[in-house]
């Protein structure tokens, strides 16, 4: 009997772009992913900013949940990016992210707030 698997095999690198050069990136240089307007920025640890041309449910699904945790419809956050959190507005949490990023405000709302309490602490 042959069984076969339905587990996408994560990606190692992803393909960004900046300026007109095509840049094949391995995921853990990757600190940041988020939308702006219609557009898919991948920040690097390294505070470089390229463009992706996959949106964020995509990169969602084909990226580690162990490393990467989709903050909100705005943001996918690596988890060695994160500093902390703290409560917000009583009920959400506000993510603070090392160094060079710390100007993302990044909020998760109510309903997330418990999965990525429990992703956060979960080893690897």
């Amino acid at each position: 009997m042959i069984i076969t698997s339905t587990l996408v095999a994560k990606r190692n690198r992803l393909l960004v772009r900046k300026g007109d050069e095509y840049i094949s990136l391995p995921v853990e240089e990757i600190a940041l992913i988020y939308r702006s307007d219609a557009v898919v920025f991948v920040i690097d640890y390294n505070e470089k900013k390229y463009l992706c041309e996959k949106n964020l449910t995509l990169l969602e699904q084909e990226l580690d949940e162990t490393l990467f945790f989709r903050a909100n419809r705005q943001y996918l956050i690596n988890i060695n990016s994160i500093r902390g959190f703290k409560v917000y507005e009583k009920v959400k949490l506000q993510v603070f992210l090392k160094g060079p990023l710390i100007h993302h405000e990044i909020i998760i709302s109510q309903k997330t707030a418990p999965v990525f309490k429990k992703w956060i602490s979960e080893e690897g």
